[in-house]
């Protein structure tokens, strides 16, 4: 007898490479509230993928608003290893997690890079940084700043004068770091939070005020742009009421479905077999629908799983 599994859900949605489209609601809500208005009216919650987008939304909101103003970041339940460049188009498959530790403390969340390897420490102790500027080609991509800064004040540095701290991909990116830095501990774009977007997207982008930590547990829940730090992000607690801007770009679908696994050895919970499930989803829809793009991802539950196991 096949086993017979009910997934969780599978989302999808058409993309005709249109300029990102966010609305702003001046009319006060409470994240969850403001949650179900964007879901049904456009796509979600607004998630901001990059300073270019992050811009586009600071103009669509100007100076409307009193206090802050919702957008679609909340904290989840797991921390999570994220690169500060957040542009997918930037990594390879596999160059996200390529992690070379030499010490690793759960108490820490942003790891500085000596001699080749990461090693954990507080994100508010004071270090050099190494920058990464996408103009520029081989290694003069890479920048020693030499001012000591506590990690945010450094993401913030390079964003300003570069294009972010850089990210460490592959062993090239590894070792021409290891020769900027001359021996000095630095900072690099790696950080670890349990922070989530509504829809259920990877970005990595943050925009926090300088005062915010990268995360503690007595952070409040829900995350709003804060007119006092000229939009810069601080969390608030959810049932706080606050204009919004929702992510109109297109409109999520979800999918449920059964699969039935003709091998009874196939593990569903392997990350290449999930992957393998969405590209032949996806080479269908194209043979159904050749004009429109696809983008097809798991909608995972709270505890982390996709299937579920019908009785």
């Amino acid at each position: 007898m096949h086993l017979i599994l009910l997934l969780s859900g599978l989302s999808f949605q058409f993309s005709h490479g249109l300029q990102p489209q966010f609305a702003f609601f001046q009319t006060p809500k409470t994240w969850s509230e403001a949650q179900s208005i964007c879901r049904e009216q456009c796509f979600d919650l607004a998630t901001i993928n990059d300073m270019r987008e992050m811009k586009i939304v600071l103009e669509a909101v100007g100076d409307k608003y009193d206090d802050a103003v919702w957008i679609g970041l909340l904290k989840g339940t797991t921390p999570r290893w994220h690169w500060s460049l957040a542009d997918d188009d930037f990594y390879k498959e596999g160059e996200r997690n390529y992690l070379l530790w030499s010490s690793i403390n759960v108490n820490y969340n942003c790891p500085f890079f000596k001699d080749g390897k990461l090693n954990m420490v507080s994100c508010e102790y004071q270090r050099y940084s190494v920058c990464f500027d996408a103009r520029q080609q081989g290694a003069d991509r890479y920048i020693l700043n030499t001012r000591r800064m506590v990690w945010t004040a450094a993401r913030d540095f390079c964003r300003a004068h570069y294009t972010d701290l850089t990210s460490l991909r592959n062993d090239a990116e590894y070792q021409i770091v290891q020769q900027v830095a001359n021996g000095s501990e630095v900072y690099v774009g790696l950080f670890r939070d349990p922070w989530e977007w509504s829809d259920q997207t990877d970005s990595s982008f943050r925009y926090w005020n300088p005062d915010e930590p990268v995360w503690t547990d007595s952070t409040q829940t829900c995350v709003a742009m804060l007119k006092v730090n000229s939009g810069k992000w601080g969390d608030r607690a959810c049932t706080e009421t606050h204009p919004f801007v929702c992510d109109c770009r297109n409109k999520l679908s979800f999918i449920k479905l059964r699969i039935s696994p003709q091998d009874s050895m196939l593990d569903l919970s392997n990350p290449s077999v999930q992957a393998d499930i969405l590209e032949q989803m996806s080479q269908k829809l194209k043979t159904n629908n050749t004009t429109a793009v696809f983008h097809l991802n798991w909608r995972k539950k709270s505890d982390g799983t996709i299937f579920t196991k019908e009785p």
